[in-house]
C-alpha cells in the first residue's frame, strides 16, 4: 500500500530491502570471496598464539573470532591486538595481562558455535568476540544474525566464569579495508551498521556483556593494510570500555577481609555447594598430581604448610597438604571463605594483628598461622569450591608473595579437577 503521501513508511520498506538483499546476496558473495582472495599473501602471525604484560594479580584474556583477532597485516600477536591489549590493559590496572587468542579468519555467525564448541572457557576474567565482518560482506541475514548471536552469547556467560565479563567488538568499517573500498563495499557497510545495532541490543538484555563499537583502524599506513600502530589504537579503544566492568568484578583486600555475607554471596554460595556436591571431591582421594602441585607451592613460597582446601556446607576439607594434620575443620570465619569471596588473592602478612582471624582455632592452636596466602580454585563449571593456600608461623610482609605464581599454581590445580572426570569414566 502507498500513503497518500506517496512515500513508503519503514515497515512497507522492510520487504523491499529483504528482496534486494537477496538479488545481491550472489554478487556480493563472488566480490567478497574474489578480494579476500586477494589477502591471502598478507603477513600475519606465526608464533604462539598469546601475549603477556607482567605483572601481578594478572588479568586473563581470551579472544576469539576474525578480523582483528586474526592479526593479519603483522608477524607477531605481540604486534597484535592480543600484544596490544595485554599492554593497554596493563598500564591502566596495574596488574599483569594474559591474553590468548583463537583466530579463526573466515568464521561467520554460521561456524561461531562449532569453532567455539570444545574451548576452556573456565579460566578467563574476560572474553573478547570479533564476529560480523565476513558476514556483512556476505549479507547474512538479520533474522539469521539475531538467532546465531544470541546462542553464541548464552554459550559463552554459560561456559565461562561465573564473574567472568564479555566484550563483544562491533563489525569495523568496511571500506577502511582498500581492497573493499568500492560501491559494494558500500553495501557491506550499510549491512555492517544493521548488525551492529541487533548486536547492541543483544548485549544489552545479556549479563555481563557489554558492546564495544569499533571505527577504521586508527593510525593506518599507506600502503599497509593493517599496521601495530592500528592494533595499538584498536586496544585503546577497547581498554578503555573493559576496564570499568574487569574493575567492579575485583573486590578490594578490605572489602574480602569485613566480608558481609548479602544475598548476592548466599545466592552464588548454593550454585557453588551444587558445584561440590556434583563432584564428589570430598568423598573420594585426590589424585598424586595436586599432592605434587600442593608441594610445589610449599618449597616454591618457603612455608612450613601448603594445602589445597574444599569448603563443604559448615566445614572444610584438607584434600590435599604438606604440614596440615587435620583433615576437617570447621568453616565459620576462616581462610578460604574468604578467599573464595573474590576472584584475587587473600594475602593476610600476621593473622594475629587482623581483626577477621586473630581469634581463629588455627592461629591460637597449631599450626599457629601467622602469614597466609591463597588463591580461590574454581570447579570445572565455574564456582570457587576451595582455595589453594600457603601459610607460616611466622608473619611476612605483603610485598613478598609472589601473586601470579600463587594464580598459576592455584590454574594447576583447576586443570587437574577439569582433567579427573575424564580419567574417571
Amino acid at each position: 500500500m502507498v500513503p497518500r503521501s506517496g512515500s513508503l513508511d519503514a515497515t512497507e520498506w522492510a520487504p523491499v530491502r529483504e528482496f534486494t538483499r537477496w538479488m545481491l546476496i550472489p554478487v556480493m558473495r563472488t566480490w567478497a570471496a574474489a578480494m579476500v582472495h586477494e589477502l591471502e599473501g598478507l603477513p600475519r602471525p606465526l608464533d604462539v598464539p598469546r601475549a603477556r604484560s607482567g605483572g601481578i594479580e594478572s588479568d586473563r584474556i581470551l579472544i576469539f573470532g576474525g578480523g582483528p583477532a586474526a592479526g593479519a597485516g603483522v608477524l607477531s600477536h605481540d604486534l597484535a591486538l592480543p600484544g596490544s591489549l595485554a599492554r593497554a590493559l596493563s598500564a591502566r590496572t596495574r596488574r599483569g595481562t594474559h591474553v590468548d587468542v583463537v583466530p579463526v579468519p573466515r568464521v561467520t555467525i554460521n561456524s561461531a558455535l562449532a569453532e567455539l564448541d570444545g574451548l576452556d572457557l573456565g579460566g578467563y576474567d574476560a572474553i573478547v568476540v570479533t564476529l560480523g565482518a565476513n558476514d556483512a560482506r556476505s549479507l547474512t541475514s538479520v533474522r539469521l544474525w539475531r538467532r546465531k548471536l544470541s546462542a553464541v552469547l548464552v554459550l559463552l556467560t554459560d561456559d565461562a566464569v561465573s564473574t567472568a565479563q564479555v566484550f563483544v567488538v562491533g563489525i569495523h568499517p568496511i571500506r577502511s579495508i582498500a581492497v573493499f573500498n568500492d560501491v559494494l563495499g558500500s553495501v557491506a557497510d550499510r549491512h555492517a551498521r544493521v548488525l551492529n545495532r541487533v548486536t547492541a541490543q543483544l548485549c544489552a538484555a545479556m549479563p555481563r556483556t557489554t558492546y564495544i563499537p569499533l571505527p577504521a583502524p586508527p593510525n593506518s599506513s599507506p600502503g599497509r593494510f593493517r599496521t601495530a600502530k592500528a592494533y595499538d589504537g584498536w586496544a585503546e579503544i577497547l581498554s578503555n570500555r573493559m576496564i570499568p566492568p574487569l574493575e567492579s568484578r575485583r573486590l578490594t583486600a578490605s572489602e574480602r577481609d569485613a566480608g558481609p555475607v548479602t544475598p548476592e554471596i548466599e545466592s552464588r554460595e548454593s550454585v557453588r555447594q551444587r558445584a561440590v556436591d556434583w563432584s564428589g571431591f570430598v568423598s573420594s582421594d585426590l589424585e598424586h598430581r595436586v599432592d605434587k602441585i600442593v608441594t610445589l607451592a610449599q618449597r616454591a613460597f618457603g612455608t612450613r604448610a601448603a594445602a589445597f582446601i574444599v569448603t563443604d556446607r559448615n566445614r572444610l576439607w584438607n584434600m590435599a597438604s604438606v604440614g596440615l594434620k587435620p583433615k576437617e575443620f570447621p568453616r565459620v570465619s576462616s581462610f578460604t571463605t574468604v578467599t573464595i569471596r573474590a576472584p584475587g588473592p587473600l594475602v593476610v602478612p600476621d593473622a594475629r594483628t587482623n581483626a577477621r582471624f586473630w581469634n581463629h582455632p588455627l592461629v591460637r592452636g597449631e599450626p599457629h598461622i601467622r602469614f597466609y596466602a591463597g588463591f580461590p580454585v574454581e570447579s570445572p563449571t565455574g564456582e570457587r569450591i576451595g582455595a589453594l593456600c600457603v601459610f607460616d608461623p611466622e608473619p611476612r610482609s605483603a610485598t613478598e608473595v609472589d601473586r601470579e605464581l600463587l594464580r598459576e599454581l592455584a590454574l594447576m590445580v583447576e586443570r587437574e579437577l577439569r582433567d579427573r572426570p575424564k580419567r574417571l569414566r
